[in-house]
């Protein structure tokens, strides 16, 4: 898989599970810099690929994937856990959605889930981590 394939693969996986919400690929600030996408967001952050000396074939991509929802900093714990616990069964329909649809073309390999509380622009939900193994132009 290329570059572009992944982040396509990401984004048609994110925009199936999460039809009303947004996909951003990118940095930090360029979640903060489009106020207009919706939430929830799906957010995978810039990544790199890897591969072995002599191995022209297989790339390793180490993914963190976001999955957000507004949280103003005036919401009290059980509000801030009902939008973790939200984004929790996002996350984990986009990994079910994504292993169901790729797991024959893909090697899924270090998945990590972590919740996330009030963070950068006023966010609160859930990160996934994950290791991709793809063959790329055999």
């Amino acid at each position: 898989m290329t570059f572009q394939e992944i982040i396509n693969m990401i984004r048609t996986t994110a925009e199936t599970v999460n039809p009303t919400g947004s996909f951003i690929h990118g940095r930090n600030s360029d979640a903060a810099n489009t106020p207009e996408k919706a939430y929830p967001r799906i957010h995978l952050y810039p990544f790199k690929r890897k591969r072995a000396k002599n191995n022209i074939h297989h790339r390793t991509s180490d993914l963190l994937i976001a999955f957000v929802k507004q949280d103003s900093g005036d919401n009290d714990v059980e509000e801030r856990e009902e939008i973790i616990a939200e984004m929790d069964v996002l996350c984990g329909a986009f990994l079910e959605s994504l292993e169901d649809v790729y797991d024959t073309a893909i090697q899924f390999d270090d998945i990590t889930e972590e919740p996330q509380y009030n963070i950068l622009e006023g966010v609160s939900g859930y990160a996934l981590q994950l290791r991709i193994i793809t063959i790329n132009g055999c």
